[in-house]
């Protein structure tokens, strides 16, 4: 009966144990690897996130990698060195998935004030200074060559200088350039600069309205129109002068197909909740919106920031009902047959004491009747054996005390037969044998 407690008892310990462990396991921070460009505001803003996140104690923290370029964020995503990627939606990775746009740039062509180009089409022949932020890298090039296609301007017909920022007013003096083109969010980064730059003589620059955006937007699915509001890059006169149409490119937060889908979501959940917060270390942060979750979107999102944004997210529980279900029934089965276990043990016991009774109880008369010493020594024997099998028994061991009281009156009323038997026989032959503290039990007691 003690072996099957324990048992039963050491069972639950363990499924108490597996369950704190399960559920340990589940609220165990996890850690998210993010590429991104240093040097760009998309790593100042993964930074900022990363520490909002971790102050928070949320359950998906980032460890951001910085990596030389865009090229090389994508890179590390392909080769498996980070579950996460900052990347532009016009050259996304193998395989992306969406979790959160960062934020949308507008491409913005723009040629010094007081200059005749007035149009796209009048760019054919031109140097147009291509400001990048990053040193080296292609994107906003290709992007132009893009919008260029568009107007059947090739790519022989126009000469592209690579220039950062700051080199744009030295640039202009020298006459190495004829317009200007930088992928921007107006209100963010070195934009205003570079166009306060480009107003010369007091005459404002002048936007080259990309007037065919959706066209081109519809030629390729991962650009977007997009509309540049009058005054969007400030200044007086306010820059623009009118609002100017124009081709945009996302910024987006994309993973790996493989992460779990319970950890994507919830990094789309932190992203959107905590955007004011994060915004407070990176105004950029402002800019963040959920992804598009239609099925036929050209940057398919990820699973699990479909399921936050549906509303369709699984907690614990909806996970691992099935589980808790399985276990439950499996206790209840473990703790039945513990049950039935423990009551055939019983029973045994019980059948075991009361053969050891009734037998007890067949020695007194028995022994009140026989013949010689010999036969009352066989009784005798067969008392001790009795003795030592109710000690060694485990479950008669396990008797309760009525059980137990009768086994001890038995005895005693056997062995008291047994001697009384014997004193007769010797006093019959003329023996004389003392049998100190020879006493009768009551029956009573």
């Amino acid at each position: 009966m003690l072996r099957t407690v324990l048992a039963v008892l050491i069972a639950c310990l363990v499924l108490v144990g597996g369950a704190a462990t399960a559920l340990y396991l589940y609220n165990r921070p996890a850690e998210l690897r993010v590429a991104v460009a240093q040097g760009t505001q998309d790593l100042r803003l993964l930074t900022a996130a990363a520490q909002v996140f971790s102050h928070h104690h949320e359950p998906v923290r980032l460890k951001v990698v910085p990596v030389a370029d865009t090229a090389a964020a994508a890179a590390a995503l392909g080769q498996g060195s980070a579950e996460l990627a900052v990347a532009r939606s016009d050259a996304l990775p193998p395989s992306a998935q969406a979790l959160v746009v960062l934020h949308r740039n507008a491409a913005v062509l723009v040629a010094p004030g007081g200059s005749k180009i007035k149009r796209v089409a009048d760019l054919r022949g031109k140097r147009i200074g291509v400001v990048q932020e990053i040193a080296g890298a292609r994107g906003n090039v290709r992007l132009l060559e893009t919008i260029l296609a568009q107007y059947e301007i090739h790519e022989q017909s126009v000469t592209t200088v690579m220039l950062q920022p700051a080199e744009v007013e030295a640039a202009l003096r020298a006459r190495k350039i004829d317009a200007v083109f930088l992928v921007t969010i107006p209100q963010i980064g070195p934009a205003s600069e570079v166009l306060h730059q480009l107003a010369v003589g007091g005459k404002p620059p002048v936007f080259l309205p990309v007037a065919e955006a959706k066209a081109i937007a519809k030629r390729y699915p991962t650009l977007d129109a997009v509309e540049i509001v009058h005054g969007a890059f400030g200044g007086d006169p306010p820059r623009p002068i009118q609002a100017v149409e124009t081709t945009s490119v996302a910024v987006m937060l994309v993973g790996r197909g493989s992460i779990p889908a319970s950890a994507a979501g919830e990094a789309t959940r932190q992203f959107l909740v905590h955007r004011s917060t994060i915004a407070a270390l990176a105004p950029l942060a402002n800019y963040i919106e959920a992804p598009s979750t239609d099925k036929n979107s050209a940057v398919p999102a990820h699973q699990g920031a479909i399921d936050f944004i549906d509303g369709n997210e699984h907690g614990f529980f909806d996970k691992y009902s099935d589980f808790f279900y399985l276990g439950a029934m499996l206790m209840s089965l473990v703790g039945s047959a513990a049950a039935a276990l423990a009551s055939r043990m019983r029973t045994k016991t019980h059948e075991r004491s009361e053969k050891l009774i009734e037998r007890l109880l067949q020695i007194p008369p028995a022994a009140r009747v026989a013949q010689d010493i010999a036969e009352l020594d066989g009784y005798e024997r067969e008392l001790d054996q009795a003795l030592v099998s109710s000690v060694a028994d485990l479950r008669l061991r396990n008797m309760d005390g009525t059980a137990l009281h009768v086994v001890s009156l038995a005895l005693d009323q056997a062995r008291f037969a047994i001697q009384a038997r014997r004193r007769a026989l010797c006093e019959a032959r003329g023996e004389v044998t003392a049998f100190p503290g020879l006493r009768e039990v009551p029956a009573a007691e």
